[in-house]
């Protein structure tokens, strides 16, 4: 996948299967998401919609992928059928980028912009049918909303301190505590993290103050 000066690509996520590729695509003036196959080939548009459509993830099963739209008026979770057809709304109270717990059974999401251009801080819940969110973990920098994955028992995220001295925690679900796992300095992130699924690993980017950006390795931390 390719792009010129006058679109952009971004937010690559496989597929369960790893047989499909969902993404969003800047084009004419707005975002939408696509898919398209391991190898390559067709893109097929997934939201024909005006609006701004973006940051996509995948359903557990693959049957559904979920984006952030803001059809409404102010930007929600939607989720539409992998397959095509008709997007269904998730959220009620804002939402920006969301994943699927490992069970199937809840969608976790931070939120966009609240007055003033900030990002709402911390990470939310819901059930993947819709219905009351719950606030999961308050003290999440929303800013860097990409730096955190869902594990079936808690989030492992990058936040900073004051100082901006950035920090891989673990924040546990049952005892909701939050436990440093690794110094990672004073650099700016770039809003990706993934962990592997034996969770030995953890993939993270990293922006440096000459501009470069790194792919960065956690590892030996359990």
């Amino acid at each position: 996948m390719t792009s010129s000066d006058d679109e952009f690509i971004g937010t690559p996520r496989w597929s369960p299967d790893s047989r499909q590729i969902a993404f969003d695509r800047k084009q004419e003036g707005n975002w939408n998401i696509y898919t398209t196959g391991w190898d390559g080939g067709l893109q097929r548009r997934l939201t024909p919609e005006s609006s701004d459509e973006n940051v996509p993830s995948w359903s557990r099963d693959g049957q559904w992928i979920y984006f952030s739209s803001d059809r409404t008026g102010k930007r929600q979770i939607w989720k539409a059928p992998s397959a095509g057809g008709p997007a269904v709304q998730v959220t009620k109270e804002g939402g920006f980028l969301a994943f699927e717990s490992p069970d199937g059974k809840y969608v976790y999401y931070t939120k966009d912009f609240r007055d003033g251009g900030q990002f709402t801080p911390g990470i939310w819940r819901t059930p993947v049918e819709g219905g009351a969110e719950t606030l999961v973990l308050d003290s999440f920098n929303a800013e860097n909303w990409g730096d955190w994955a869902v594990v079936e028992d808690g989030i492992y995220l990058i936040n900073s301190n004051a100082k901006n001295d950035w920090t891989l925690r673990f924040f546990d679900f049952a005892s909701r505590r939050m436990t440093p796992i690794a110094a990672l300095g004073q650099d700016i992130f770039n809003n990706g993290l993934t962990v592997s699924p034996d969770r030995r690993q953890i993939l993270y980017t990293r922006v440096d103050f000459t501009g470069g950006v790194d792919i960065m390795l956690v590892e030996n931390f359990r």
